[in-house]
């Protein structure tokens, strides 16, 4: 899985893409005509000063990543923390990270693949 870096893509995800929530985070996706996905990681500063918002991002890093193997390809993803994701462990944002996916059916054995 590539990360996204580039601002038009995070603008293009942010604007047209499908979008689920969670108490502490938001996945946004949307169809890209690539053949492997991509996901980019958001903490505003709403979540907090800067030393929060990294702590953030590499939880939701860490969570992503043990799911990372059972993601669809072809999407862009978004991963917006909320600010009470701050206050949590790894365990669960790995779970809050769990639930968008089977959400939006894009993990593997999720069975409703083409219902998106």
């Amino acid at each position: 899985m590539i990360v996204m870096r580039r601002q038009n893509d995070f603008r293009r995800v942010r604007h047209s893409g499908r979008s689920w929530v969670h108490p502490l985070a938001v996945l946004q996706i949307i169809k890209n005509s690539r053949s492997y996905s991509r996901i980019g990681f958001v903490a505003s500063r709403h979540v907090g000063n800067a030393v929060k918002r990294n702590r953030v991002k590499r939880l939701m890093r860490e969570a992503f990543h043990h799911h990372e193997s059972n993601i669809l390809d072809g999407w862009d993803l978004l991963l917006i923390a909320r600010p009470t994701l701050g206050n949590c462990n790894v365990d669960d944002v790995i779970s809050a990270v769990y639930y968008l996916l089977s959400q939006s059916a894009l993990l593997i054995n999720s069975g409703t693949e083409n219902s998106r």
